[in-house]
């Protein structure tokens, strides 16, 4: 077991990376606990590194989007607490608004970083979503390895469902 300053502290890295891609902090979390629905969150995190670099994507910093992450820094906190024996009542809240202002802010720092560095976005979003992975896996302990395996086995969770459906159609327009 952690003193509770670093637990508070790994719990606080992991509402950043909530507040930076809103699935990406419960699902490393649930990955690392190897909670049952860890595929399904491994899921929703890798859709959500992808959706991030779409054009007309709204703001994270737009209330729709900012609850989820809000949402998302206070269950990792409490999580991350709860298992190491260190529950704090208000630290979930806090948890709740670093993720919501790490949200807020993230996009401004982007924008900043696009127009006087002239950094593509998609070159922004992709060292944000790299950022984001190695807070997330070196707060709960976890390899870069351990990550690259639960993807792994997402991919392969997502082929084993769709391709048999695909197949079915093919056949069917035959």
């Amino acid at each position: 077991m952690t003193n509770s300053n670093d637990a508070f502290q790994r719990a606080m890295k992991l509402a950043v990376v909530s507040g930076l891609r809103a699935a990406m902090g419960p699902a490393l979390v649930a990955a690392r606990q190897r909670r049952p629905e860890r595929q399904n969150l491994a899921m929703a995190a890798m859709g959500e590194l992808l959706i991030d670099k779409m054009p007309l994507v709204p703001s994270r910093a737009s209330l729709p989007l900012l609850l989820p992450r809000a949402a998302a820094g206070y269950w990792v906190t409490k999580t991350i607490l709860e298992e190491e024996g260190e529950p704090d009542p208000w630290a979930p809240a806090v948890g709740a608004a670093v993720a919501a202002g790490v949200a807020t802010l993230a996009p401004m720092i982007r924008g900043t970083l696009r127009r006087v560095l002239g950094v593509p976005d998609v070159v922004l979003g992709v060292a944000e979503d790299y950022l984001a992975i190695r807070m997330g896996s070196e707060a709960l302990g976890m390899t870069m390895d351990d990550v690259q395996h639960v993807a792994g086995e997402t991919v392969r969770e997502i082929r084993e469902q769709v391709l048999p459906a695909l197949q079915s159609v093919g056949a069917g327009s035959m």
